[in-house]
């Protein structure tokens, strides 16, 4: 069994949110300035879905984009912030 290496942890999650912010058209340079606020906003104003009962199949694949990405992108913040935490509490 190999030791946690932490490093190598916080290098993945941060790959793995990265690939979700390129999605959204994010460059390298702001990848380090953005908020999780700053992400999930833009998936708001770029996927906006009608909140009616019957929707078109269309609208439907909208508001589906809009549900994946935001919850991808919150659970890749939550799990790059553990393990910087847990980086740094050591």
């Amino acid at each position: 069994m190999s030791k946690y290496d932490f490093n190598s942890d916080l290098e993945y999650r941060s790959g793995h949110l990265a690939s979700f912010l390129y999605i959204l058209g994010f460059s390298d340079d702001q990848l380090n300035s953005i908020s999780i606020d700053d992400a999930i906003n833009l998936i708001r104003d770029r996927y906006v879905y009608s909140h009616a009962q019957n929707i078109p199949e269309i609208q439907e694949w909208i508001k589906k984009q809009n549900i994946t990405l935001t919850r991808n992108i919150r659970r890749a913040w939550f799990d790059v912030q553990v393990a910087s935490h847990i980086k740094h509490d050591r």
